[in-house]
């Protein structure tokens, strides 16, 4: 009984608290499916890297090599990019931010706890470079 008790107890607390402030948007799987970016954007990162000896710094690094790598963000939804770059080999992207998700904030001024979101990490593995989606 305390088991379900406790973890209810610490929902209607932060919800007291904090719902002023955030919200969550029940999303299916297949929904977030739908919303994550294309695998041809990870292979153009990936391509990037093997081209320029480097990973991308930003989105307009990433968009300024050429028309490949400006061709798959056409239509992209998410409005903010983070490239973090660990070494050579290893670099962390993360996506946030979709047009959805603004759009939701704009009208409730809250935070949803559901948004759109991803990160992908990039390394390379028996002389490849490949990625992974966390």
């Amino acid at each position: 009984m305390s088991r379900i008790f406790l973890p209810l107890l610490l929902v209607i607390l932060f919800c007291g608290v904090a719902c002023n402030y955030v919200t969550y948007t029940p999303r299916s799987s297949k929904n977030k499916q739908k919303e994550k970016p294309s695998i041809v954007l990870y292979e153009r990162i990936i391509d990037f890297r093997i081209e320029n000896n480097s990973w991308p710094v930003s989105k307009e690094d990433f968009i300024s090599k050429g028309r490949k790598y400006s061709e798959v963000l056409k239509g992209f939804p998410y409005t903010t990019l983070l490239f973090k770059i660990k070494d050579s080999n290893h670099m962390v992207f993360t996506y946030m931010d979709h047009v959805k998700d603004v759009e939701n904030f704009k009208q409730t001024e809250k935070i949803d706890l559901n948004s759109y979101q991803g990160t992908v990490k990039f390394f390379k593995e028996n002389n490849r470079f490949i990625w992974k989606i966390n």
